[in-house]
């Protein structure tokens, strides 16, 4: 399944990179995440309760963000498990700079099996766009309000 989307932000480009990729943000925004810990530099254990057409489930897996060009671009990749399937994707997130605010433009690409898979692109690819959407929308109040990670970790 392929997937691209953009989402244009208030906010310098520098400070809404920060916030795609502050921790705290991405915890507060991922609908129905129950658990985000961090296992390593740039990657994190996650626990999501989501649903797409009536099919609700657990997903465990984990996130990572690589080959993070600050502040225009990283790649994300996602990989987890739910109850009778699995779903794997990597996307990559590039920030353009318009004056005062700022384009995120995003496409990726991801695999899904059991239950999810069932439900077919038809209806995956507009469900997922809405939750990119409430995602963004989630992210960009906090643009500007959060504390830069590196200032969190001392740096």
């Amino acid at each position: 399944m392929k997937i691209d989307g953009s989402y244009t932000m208030n906010g310098p480009r520098e400070q809404v990179y920060e916030t795609l990729s502050d921790p705290q943000a991405l915890r507060g925004c991922l609908p129905g995440c129950e658990r985000f810990e961090e296992i390593g530099e740039g990657r994190w254990e996650t626990t999501l309760k989501a649903g797409v057409a009536g099919i609700r489930g657990e997903f465990t897996g984990t996130v990572t963000l690589a080959d993070q060009k600050p502040p225009e671009s990283y790649t994300l990749s996602v990989e987890g498990n739910f109850k009778g399937g699995f779903v794997k994707g990597v996307g990559n997130i590039s920030l353009e700079e318009n004056g005062d605010k700022t384009t995120v433009k995003y496409s990726g690409d991801g695999q899904v099996s059991g239950p999810l898979a069932s439900v077919g692109q038809r209806l995956m690819t507009p469900g997922v766009k809405m939750v990119a959407n409430q995602f963004f929308r989630c992210l960009e109040g906090k643009v500007g309000s959060q504390a830069p990670a590196s200032a969190e970790r001392g740096a």
